[in-house]
């Protein structure tokens, strides 16, 4: 027996494919809207996922930028001739001041004399209420309007040293917030005078903050020309070593660190050690790694949820709509068209859940940011890619129940229809 085929082969083009699912949602809203409710949640959490992490990394970023590397600290090196009192010029503030990079820099030592520095709020002596004892009063801090800058002091009450008293040595002085509390000192307004190793001191500010150098809160700060007037040079058998302390920009400190010694003494760099904290760029990035790869797990995860989603409520239409593919089948439709067909609503699905789901992502992300005060960050190609792996995940949802679909026998499929 030869059989031969009745009539020439049907043909199904892309956009009679198209219109025809379109025809199909339209018919069956409240199942297309099911269908798409699970690609519409995945492409949402991935989209949320992937904006988070760019987000929360670029907090940490910033976090570890604000909070590290900000400062340099320039001693003396602990090889070579034996250096001067004071090692530093005179103009130590001004040319570290001209490096890129730097924001403020100024000396610093600890008043450390042959006997015991004490520090009163009037001149008592020993053993009376009030009165020092030797080694337990606030430590006194020799400083430069620079250093009061890089340290980030800030003051609660009066002002700080001003150039005028910088330049003539005036005896003044910055009292920290415990050591103003320790010595009695409430009100700067009257400039009350504090003793020094019986030299007379006025108050000019009680310090609130010290960012940088919170050891300030217990001491008592007065311009090192004035500590250099009374006391003569920094004793460094004593053990008073003048610092530098440099304040930097984020991420500048490691270069600013290489040239100081340079901008210190171009001369004789080697006698000076610079010290820059360690910068945490390995911890940095572990933490913005490990969480890169969680939520790209938590993303991914969410995506094959909603394409199991897509192909379980496809593979029950199919099975409800087995009678109209018999029926195709039986008028000359081939099985890749029945196959196509499926494929394409699945897929039409998954693109208005993925455009859907990229709108609630990036509303999400944005939501979420703010209530954190963060500045939200959403990368592109995280957003349009978004609406394309909704189709991706439809088309790979639809497969498997248009392959079934597309095998049944148009007369099976037909008998299992109900009787209308």
């Amino acid at each position: 027996m030869i059989r031969r085929r009745v009539g020439q082969k049907t043909r199904l083009w892309w956009e009679d494919a198209i219109g025809e699912a379109f025809t199909a949602i339209a018919a069956r809203p409240a199942r297309a809207f099911l269908t798409s409710l699970g690609t519409l949640l995945g492409v949402a959490w991935f989209v949320i996922a992937l904006g988070l992490v760019s987000t929360a990394s670029g907090q940490v970023a910033a976090s570890f930028a604000d909070r590290l590397a900000t400062q340099v600290t320039v001693r003396l090196a602990s090889t070579g001739p034996a250096p001067a009192a004071y090692p530093y010029p005179a103009d130590v503030s001004r040319r570290l001041d001209a490096l890129n990079g730097v924001v403020a820099a100024g000396v610093y030592w600890q008043v450390k004399l042959a006997g015991p520095v004490t520090v009163s709020a009037a001149p008592r002596t020993a053993g009376q209420p009030g009165a020092s004892q030797p080694g337990s009063g606030p430590a006194v801090i020799a400083a430069s309007r620079g250093f009061l800058a890089a340290a980030g002091v800030q003051v609660s009450q009066g002002r700080t040293v001003s150039a005028w008293a910088q330049a003539h040595a005036a005896q003044v002085c910055l009292a920290g917030s415990a050591a103003a509390k320790a010595l009695g000192v409430t009100d700067v307004r009257g400039q009350p005078v504090i003793l020094i190793n019986n030299e007379p001191c006025a108050v000019i500010g009680i310090v609130a903050h010290a960012v940088r150098r919170p050891a300030l809160l217990r001491s008592v700060m007065l311009p090192d020309s004035t500590a250099v007037a009374l006391w003569g040079a920094p004793d460094q058998q004593a053990g008073a070593t003048p610092t530098v302390l440099i304040q930097t920009t984020p991420g500048a400190a490691a270069v600013v660190g290489r040239q100081a010694p340079y901008a210190i003494s171009p001369a004789r760099p080697g006698q000076f050690r610079a010290i820059v904290p360690v910068r945490p760029q390995r911890l940095r990035d572990q933490v913005t790694g490990t969480l890169t790869s969680l939520f790209f797990a938590l993303g991914w995860v969410s995506l094959a949820i909603g394409t199991l989603s897509i192909g379980s409520v496809t593979w029950l239409s199919v099975r409800e709509r087995s009678a109209e593919y018999g029926l195709r089948r039986a008028v000359g439709a081939r099985r890749r068209h029945i196959l196509a067909h499926v494929v394409a609503e699945s897929a039409i699905l998954g693109l208005l859940g993925g455009l859907a789901g990229a709108s609630l992502g990036v509303a999400a992300v944005i939501l979420l940011a703010r209530s954190r005060q963060w500045v939200p960050v959403i990368a592109p190609l995280t957003v349009l890619p978004a609406p394309l792996a909704g189709a991706a995940a439809g088309m790979l949802a639809g497969l498997i129940p248009g392959i079934r679909a597309a095998l049944a026998q148009p007369a099976t499929a037909l008998a299992r229809a109900p009787a209308s």
